[in-house]
């Protein structure tokens, strides 16, 4: 609940720009999760204002990250919890500056990590917003070229079977590409 509870935080600080206890408790953190983000040093109280701590953003990115790893990225295989940045690069081919660019995309993330799903997973006729890319410089600059840049809207158009390429529509374009492209871009879906 303590990961839940901080991503409300973040979600509200992105929305409000100062969040406050009585903004937390109006979106169902309980006093006892409350007392716990405070007493563990996660967020701090400043008067009225609450602020996310460095141990706080810490555990939230922690959480984020093996969140998408796990279950996202490489499915059933867990994210080392020492060496993680070492792991991205050497595992998953992402660069230094991609990987500093990756963290701080993580961190500035205004929707729940639970809330998104690889470009791959997106039903037919949905349309989603991209939010991250992983991956190296070459595969996000190749998909950039292509108008696939995080904050466009896509729309699925067509999966081809037996795990064929899938057809998207962005800036009013189709494009086509491989399913293994499609699973390193994650979406939050449109409702």
């Amino acid at each position: 609940m303590i990961h839940e509870a901080l991503e409300i935080f973040v979600i509200l600080k992105n929305k409000l720009l100062e969040v406050t206890r009585a903004d937390l408790l109006k979106e169902g953190i309980d006093k006892p999760t409350y007392d716990s983000l405070i007493s563990k040093g996660l967020i701090e109280e400043d008067g009225l204002k609450l602020s996310l701590t460095k141990k706080g953003e810490d555990f939230l990115i922690s959480h984020r990250e093996g969140y998408l790893h796990d279950r996202l990225i490489d499915k059933g295989n867990s994210l080392p919890e020492v060496g993680a940045s070492e792991h991205w690069r050497r595992c998953h081919r992402i660069d230094a500056d991609t990987l500093a660019e990756f963290y701080q995309r993580l961190r500035n993330m205004p929707y729940h990590i639970e809330d998104l799903l690889p470009l791959a997973d997106l039903p037919e006729g949905k349309t989603g917003e991209i939010i991250l890319m992983v991956g190296g410089r070459g595969m996000t600059r190749r998909l950039c070229e292509m108008g696939l840049t995080p904050g466009a809207k896509v729309r699925m158009v067509k999966k081809a079977p037996v795990g064929g390429p899938i057809i998207l529509e962005v800036r009013s374009t189709e494009i086509a590409i491989g399913r293994g492209l499609a699973s390193k871009m994650l979406v939050k879906p449109e409702s």
